[in-house]
């Protein structure tokens, strides 16, 4: 029984970091120490919430489904680290107070707006 529960819990902190890194390529921290703590987190949340989560969908207790589960959260988790981090890194660039914080997260829709596309504009041709 300790082993089958050890080895779903490994299964799990493995399934989280993978999840974890492998947003990390969309989303990058900015110093090694964030990526850290974005890591530890992903795999302890995946840890703790691969139990539940393989019991809200029904499947099997089976250690895949442990690695599985943990992935799903470490993903989950690092994107909603990177999400918070980048707002309260650009808070802090633009010296904003909590209510002005506030603000912008009651105004996504125009935040979240995509980008206009960057014009490019053409320079005379030098001829040699």
């Amino acid at each position: 029984m300790s082993a089958t529960f050890i080895g779903a819990k490994i299964a799990a902190a493995a399934g989280g970091l993978f999840g974890g890194l492998a947003i990390m390529a969309f989303m990058k921290p900015s110093t090694l120490l964030d990526a850290t703590i974005r890591g530890g987190i992903s795999t302890g949340s995946a840890i703790i919430g691969s139990t539940l989560l393989i019991d809200t969908m029904n499947w099997s207790n089976a250690v895949e489904y442990h690695a599985i589960a943990g992935a799903i959260i470490g993903f989950c988790a690092w994107s909603v680290l990177s999400m918070c981090a980048r707002l309260f890194i650009k808070a802090e660039k633009n010296k904003l107070d909590v209510i002005q914080v506030a603000t912008e997260i009651n105004n996504l829709e125009e935040v979240m707006k995509p980008a206009a596309p960057k014009v490019r504009r053409k320079g005379p041709v030098k001829k040699y």
